[in-house]
């Protein structure tokens, strides 16, 4: 503020005394209505305001600007010194977090196990005949290829082409990999086979079995995005259950999908953490635990 106003003058706005029977006064028997003026100017210098409203004078800026620096370093020393004696969090691992009352009701299960006889881990996962014939999970043995598949998107009114006539098939029963260096289209390729771009333009043909694909592809196929996207303060069970209740048909009862989300469980082998918290990163699922839902 002093050095914006330093040696700089400001016309007054307003005069005292002013109003009804102090027109005819001299200009030597008025003041300008502000702190710093003097009587008979019609102006107040800055650096008087400044002196006057804050008690700070001009001589003193390289004094406090020298202040400000050694308090600066003060603090880049403290910090120095605080990074050398206070260890920062350390990593609690791959550390299951499981809810007090689910904790209790795992540690129930597992006495009465014992007492009945030690049922084995493998033996537990075995469903009933009947519940594998009411939420039996459909083999597919379709053949997914795609021709001459191009994507062209406008960026800032030039078109350029992300995808240049690309060629591929899937085997069905077979693990697939698509790999090349970072920009090549990998994501955009996959977004494009999974109908989840909405810019661009897209050509080509994508085909199951020789046909187009319809309505029920993406019914049929699941899309595992890179980002985390469940809600670390919900279990395993919750988050399949949430997504089964907004995703699945309409005709389904709310109780078939919550019956079927403990099929997919079972089915994936994740009763050990299905009522384990989502958590974060060493306090939590791991990335191998992540990746089944």
């Amino acid at each position: 503020m002093v050095n914006e106003f330093w040696n700089r003058n400001f016309e007054c706005a307003s005069f005292v005394p002013s109003g009804p029977g102090y027109e005819d006064i001299s200009p030597e028997q008025r003041a300008c209505a502000v702190k710093g003026s003097v009587p008979g100017q019609d102006f107040v210098s800055g650096a008087a305001f400044v002196t006057t409203t804050y008690s700070y004078e001009w001589s003193n800026r390289w004094r406090n600007f020298a202040i400000i620096i050694a308090i600066t370093i003060a603090l880049f020393a403290a910090h120095l010194v605080m990074t050398e004696l206070v260890a920062s969090a350390r990593s609690k691992g791959e550390v299951l977090v499981f809810m007090r009352s689910k904790i209790r009701g795992k540690t129930r299960k597992s006495e009465a196990d014992e007492e009945r006889g030690a049922v084995t881990a493998h033996q537990s996962r075995r469903t009933s005949d009947s519940e594998k014939t009411k939420h039996q999970v459909q083999e597919h043995a379709s053949i997914f290829h795609w021709e001459a598949v191009n994507f062209e998107v406008q960026i800032k009114g030039e078109t350029r082409k992300i995808l240049d006539s690309v060629d591929g098939w899937i085997k069905p029963g077979t693990l697939t990999a698509l790999m090349g260096v970072s920009g090549a289209g990998k994501t955009s390729l996959l977004d494009v086979l999974a109908s989840r771009t909405t810019t661009g333009v897209i050509t080509g043909r994508m085909l199951v079995d020789g046909r187009d694909r319809d309505d029920s592809f993406q019914r049929q196929t699941g899309y595992v995005m890179q980002q985390d996207i469940h809600l670390d303060t919900s279990t395993v069970r919750e988050a399949l259950e949430f997504s089964a209740i907004l995703r699945q048909p309409p005709e389904y009862p709310h109780r078939e999908r919550v019956a079927y989300v403990g099929h997919v469980i079972r089915l994936l082998e994740m009763e050990e953490y299905a009522d384990a918290i989502v958590g974060v990163p060493g306090s939590g699922l791991n990335v191998e635990r992540k990746m089944p839902f």
